[in-house]
């Protein structure tokens, strides 16, 4: 489906009372962002309630709103013999990275419908990922201080958002079975003590990622239809 596919289906099915879904498959980072960009204005536009894209990224580096360079460990000459792009994002936080095996979700909602709360927002996200890792009996936990979710001092989950006229953009990105040799490249959300971790890797087993995708997404569905 492409993205004036999407826009026409999201158009039509977006109402005041429901979150409308779109599994995009892989997609070029900058390719997902127009798409929130235009998601966003179609919720300002409508007063809808909103959308969520799940999806993976090809291998990508994005810079936090901070625009701090200090944890990119390899320069570009090494990011692009690996493949690696390098991209300044609009979300808050530091240094991370998405690609291959790792589920991206991007919530693009009214938050005038769910109380105008950051804080409660950001809460409620981690607590998507937690009831999904419970769901493969792995024990998820939110570390004061620090946005995403922890597995003893190792991290499985990344949160970074942008919050424009009480409508939310960018969000969530688990770690399923990336191949964690990526993070190498960066100190990821600035946080040497705390290194990446995947499902597989805590598991050591392999995961589906197809499985874990719709865990997330029913889990998503309990946590924002019943606020």
């Amino acid at each position: 489906m492409d993205r004036m596919d999407i826009l026409r289906k999201a158009n039509s099915l977006s109402t005041k009372n429901n979150i409308i879904y779109f599994d995009l498959g892989k997609v070029e980072y900058n390719r997902a962002f127009g798409l929130q960009k235009d998601l966003f204005s179609l919720v300002q536009e409508k007063d809808c309630l909103g959308f969520l894209l799940l999806l993976q990224h090809p291998p990508v580096i994005t810079i936090g709103s901070n625009r701090s360079l200090e944890n990119l460990i390899s320069g570009n000459k090494v990011l692009s013999k690996k493949k690696i792009d390098l991209v300044q994002s609009t979300r808050g936080g530091d240094i991370t990275f998405h690609g291959p095996g790792q589920l991206v979700a991007y919530p693009i909602i009214n938050l005038s419908r769910f109380g105008k709360d950051l804080s409660r927002y950001v809460y409620n996200l981690e607590q998507v990922i937690i009831n999904t890792l419970n769901h493969f009996n792995i024990k998820g936990v939110r570390i004061e201080g620090h946005r995403g979710v922890f597995i003893g001092n190792k991290k499985i989950a990344s949160i970074g958002i942008k919050i424009k006229k009480w409508t939310t953009m960018h969000g969530l990105a688990l770690n399923v079975d990336t191949d964690l040799r990526y993070f190498k490249h960066i100190i990821a959300c600035g946080l040497k003590q705390y290194h990446p971790t995947s499902m597989q890797e805590i598991l050591n087993t392999e995961v589906s990622f197809y499985y874990v995708k719709e865990r997330l997404l029913a889990e998503f569905k309990k946590i924002f239809t019943g606020l």
